[in-house]
């Protein structure tokens, strides 16, 4: 399985939704970061998602964007990116955000928006 840790990997502060907000945010995540790991996998891997090492927690946008735009932008469907990743933690009040991802997920409308980039905006 391969392991991908958000605090480490990607940013130890999460934060915005769109690059247009900043470093760190929900789109950059799931488009340079999440996005090419999940498609890259074999149909019966995951990746492990390690969402409470050195990351205080997580906004409604940045998880949102960052999950739950996959589905919304018609990359995946919600059944198939939850077939493809596990969200792990250590921590027990990151049961909040795991939980949250998770019904971002299944509550995503499958390809109800045309993505466009706010990189460079």
């Amino acid at each position: 399985m391969a392991i991908f840790n958000i605090g480490k990997d990607f940013s130890d502060h999460p934060i915005g939704r769109f690059y247009s907000d900043g470093n760190s945010s929900g789109e950059e995540f799931r488009e340079e970061y999440l996005l090419p790991r999940v498609l890259k996998l074999a149909d019966s891997e995951k990746l492990a998602i390690i969402i409470d090492e050195e990351v205080d927690g997580y906004g409604s946008s940045f998880l949102v964007e960052g999950f739950a735009g996959i589905v919304k932008y018609g990359y995946m469907t919600g059944d198939e990116l939850l077939a493809k990743i596990e969200i792990h933690f250590s921590d027990d009040d990151f049961k909040f955000f795991k939980d949250k991802i998770e019904s971002y997920i299944k509550n995503a409308k499958f390809d109800s928006k045309t993505y466009q980039s706010t990189k460079g905006t």
